[in-house]
């Protein structure tokens, strides 16, 4: 690279509050899997609006480039804080999304996952499959969709408990095929090692759960019922090395935490007139829903060698999303940021670069017809008003849904 740049160092005050403000309440919410009373407190707190001001003062004292943070014991930290920085790391192949941290909490579950892979050679292939596989056409989930979105009610109370066990059986019959739809063991099973992944490697794996899971999920990936991903995958024919079935739980995994994402695009939606709800509509509220309430709170990335900040190799880039997302987009409902191409920065809802999301299409696809579904045949009134600027929180634990038949 041409030019190294020195980035400026916050204070030793200015880290405690980082870690009050930014740190502590993301892991205490639970990094890979939500903590429903973590995430109370912090929406009580308004712990993600709190961080959020931090930084936006952190930036007007500090400028526009990156902060540096010394971290006792973890070395430092990167926090971008602007588009063209954010952007930076994302593209730059010298930032690995196989971070110590994340690989140590992924790899309670996924192991063989794209995401912790850390030689660049197998991640390229591991991505090429996931590639492959997951934009391989959407048209059999449709039906699937439409069948799970018909078991809601269309009258009453649509709760978070109804819409995430809906939410659930899609997820399995788009993997795994109709075999896996009533398979709440499989569902169980991964949730209690993502509850040990929330420790990253403080806790050690729990290799009974685990070893059940993979076999569990091994009996439906062996059936490669047709019209599922795991019919794709069993043509994919990849190498060994590849591990194509460890790709699955990654794939169980980003799909449960985009039932929070279509949850609380349908409070978004539901104050939408009709004619604003086709496809492309219905899309762009997904994509603001995950703008404005990040699925992922933060985005980690580690240096694995140069880049255009003098920083040490080993050194991780922490990408606020909360912020990121809602610096220049602003705090408003703007679906035309993503209509016709959009154009002007929107944060990354889906990470970005060589590392991003492998099945946003799939999932904006599924969330998307879900909510098409459901406002098709009933009105939807959510239990908080969604208008003007929008909370930096909005907990789906407790959204609630007052439903009508249309």
């Amino acid at each position: 690279m041409s030019t190294i740049t020195r980035l400026p160092r916050v204070t030793a005050e200015e880290t405690l509050a980082l870690a009050a403000a930014v740190a502590l309440p993301s892991i205490a919410q639970g990094p890979v899997a939500r903590r429903p009373y973590a995430v109370r407190l912090a929406e009580l707190a308004d712990a993600d609006g709190r961080a959020i001001r931090l930084l936006a003062r952190l930036r007007a004292e500090h400028g526009e480039g990156p902060l540096l943070v010394r971290v006792p014991g973890r070395g430092w930290v990167i926090l971008p804080l602007a588009a063209r920085d954010v952007r930076a790391v994302l593209d730059d192949r010298d930032f690995t999304p196989a971070a110590r941290a994340k690989r140590g909490a992924l790899g309670h579950f996924q192991p063989d996952g794209l995401l912790i892979t850390r030689d660049p050679g197998l991640r390229e292939r591991r991505r090429a499959l996931n590639d492959q596989v997951l934009c391989s056409g959407f048209a059999p989930f449709a039906r699937v969709v439409e069948e799970e979105a018909a078991t809601l009610p269309r009258h009453g109370l649509l709760t978070w408990p109804r819409f995430h066990a809906t939410h659930w059986r899609i997820v399995r019959r788009i993997v795994l095929g109709d075999g896996a739809r009533d398979d709440v063991i499989l569902t169980r099973q991964l949730d209690r090692l993502r509850a040990d992944a929330n420790w990253s490697d403080l806790r050690g794996l729990r290799t009974d759960v685990f070893n059940a899971f993979r076999r569990r999920l091994a009996g439906h990936l062996a059936r490669a019922e047709p019209g599922s991903l795991a019919a794709e995958l069993a043509r994919a024919h990849a190498a060994a090395d590849v591990h194509p079935e460890g790709q699955v739980p990654h794939w169980l995994f980003a799909f449960d935490g985009a039932a929070a994402a279509a949850y609380r695009a349908l409070a978004l939606a539901a104050h939408q007139e009709p004619a604003h709800q086709g496809p492309a509509d219905l899309r762009a509220t997904v994509l603001e829903s995950v703008r404005l309430w990040p699925i992922t709170i933060t985005i980690v990335r580690e240096a694995v060698g140069p880049t255009e900040w003098d920083v040490p190799e080993g050194t991780t880039a922490a990408i606020y999303s909360p912020y990121v997302n809602r610096a220049e987009p602003g705090d408003s409902y703007r679906p035309e940021l993503w209509r016709d191409g959009g154009g002007e920065w929107a944060g990354v809802p889906f990470s970005a670069g060589f590392a991003s999301c492998a099945g946003e299409d799939l999932v904006l696809f599924t969330a998307a017809a879900l909510l098409d579904a459901v406002l098709r045949e009933r009105s939807v009134r959510p239990s908080v008003r969604l208008e003007g600027a929008l909370p930096a929180m909005l907990n789906h634990f407790r959204l609630n849904f007052a439903v009508k038949a249309a």
